[in-house]
């Protein structure tokens, strides 16, 4: 299975960023990222890249947000 361009790009910007993260599939087989022990999923791995938002302050806001 090819990764999307766009994906691609949201990793490429963690590591440029030097944020540590790695994958991990959960029980339903979906890939999932874990970004600074933080658990995204590939959607929004994207969409947290097309906000300019992959840094850790960033990724805290997005975390607030997604809680309410």
């Amino acid at each position: 299975m090819s990764e999307s361009n766009d994906l691609i790009a949201a990793m490429t910007e963690l590591a440029n960023s030097e944020l540590a993260f790695t994958n991990d599939y959960t029980r339903n087989g979906k890939r999932i990222y874990i970004v600074d022990f933080v658990s995204l999923t590939e959607d929004e791995l994207i969409l947290l890249h097309e906000k300019h938002a992959l840094t850790r302050d960033g990724i805290r806001h997005y975390l607030v947000d997604r809680a309410i």
